[in-house]
Order: structure tokens, then C-alpha cells, then sequence
């Protein structure tokens, strides 16, 4: 599998965005077995993620046996936006800071692009994987489109929240990375 990772599902569902996050992690597996872990890494087996969404969604994320790709950080509004043999793209719309809510979520990858975000935000998320000469650069990119009634409100979440975010997606890379290098799949 050959991975053109300036090309992605995320560019389809959130060509713009107010802000943005890009971490990697090198794996020592094939960009097929990594994206395998992908598909079948839950939040469990990511400790830090595990504990940090478990203190956001007061406990309602623990003991979840269902991969992370299937959940996002198990608040409503999440949807899964598409899926190729190298990237799984998931999305949210919605209000997280306190006193917000959760928007219905968008019904498919198309509703989500579509979305006006004026008094919330959306925030699409790209798991991807690219080949590379040790194995595979695991890739996470996290798009933000902020609405303009909610710079405020998500400005000061944002800086509470963005540097438990980064932990919690550093987490989830290194948990995809040993169950790829491991060669606990099925």
C-alpha cells in the first residue's frame, strides 16, 4: 500500500480550518498491519487518552471495548466521515466547552463539509498511515473550524484543553504503534 498522505480524506471534509493539530509516530510494521491497529485500538489500551477522556466524559468512556475510530471520545455528535485503506477520518459538531452541547450530528461526510458552524464548532479528526523505510509514519491530523459566535467560548476551552489533547492523541499513536509492532491483531 503506498499512501499519498498530501492527499486525504480530511482535505475532502475540512478544506479550511481555525486551527490544527499534526502529530506522527514512527512504526516498525507495514503501513497494512499499522493500519490494521488503527481499525482495532481502543481507548483502553491507550492509558493516558483512557484516564484524560475518562476525567472529560466523567467516566462514561471506561471499560469500552469498541475500537477509537468507532467512538472519537465518546461524547454525542461524533460521526465516522470516511475511510480508505490508509486513513479513517472521524468528525464532531458540537459546543465542548462546560455549559455547551453536542449538535445532532451531521448524517455523512458530505453533511459534515456542509455544516455552517456559527455558534459552535467542528472538529475532524484523520488517523493515516504512509509508507517509509523503517515501516510506516503513523499520522493524526485534528482540523478545528471555530464558528464565529464561538471564538470566545471555545478560545478559552481551547487553551484549558489543547495541551491534554496533544496527550491524548500522543497516547492513542503510541497504543496503535505497539499493537502494530506487537502482532497482537487477528
Amino acid at each position: 500500500m503506498t499512501a499519498d498522505l498530501a492527499t486525504t480524506l480530511l482535505d475532502q471534509v475540512a478544506p479550511v480550518w481555525s486551527d490544527r493539530l499534526v502529530l506522527g509516530q514512527d512504526v516498525a510494521a507495514s503501513p497494512e498491519r499499522t493500519m490494521e491497529a488503527v481499525r482495532a485500538t481502543t481507548l483502553e489500551e491507550a492509558r493516558v487518552a483512557s484516564l484524560l477522556v475518562a476525567v472529560r466524559t466523567r467516566g462514561r468512556s471506561l471499560g469500552s471495548d469498541l475500537p477509537f475510530v468507532q467512538t472519537g471520545d465518546f461524547e454525542p455528535g461524533f460521526v465516522r466521515l470516511g475511510e480508505t485503506a490508509s486513513e479513517v477520518c472521524i468528525g464532531f459538531v458540537g459546543r465542548p466547552w462546560p455549559g455547551g452541547a453536542p449538535e445532532r450530528a451531521p448524517a455523512d461526510a458530505a453533511a459534515f463539509r456542509d455544516h455552517e458552524a456559527l455558534d459552535c464548532v467542528k472538529v475532524a479528526v484523520s488517523v493515516r498511515c504512509g509508507a517509509a523505510a523503517y515501516g510506516t509514519l503513523l499520522v493524526t491530523e485534528t482540523r478545528i473550524v471555530v464558528g464565529p459566535l464561538a471564538e470566545r467560548p471555545f478560545g478559552l476551552y481551547w487553551q484549558l484543553v489543547k495541551p491534554a489533547s496533544n496527550m491524548v492523541r500522543r497516547s492513542l499513536l503510541r497504543a496503535i504503534a505497539r499493537r502494530a509492532e506487537a502482532g497482537t491483531l487477528s
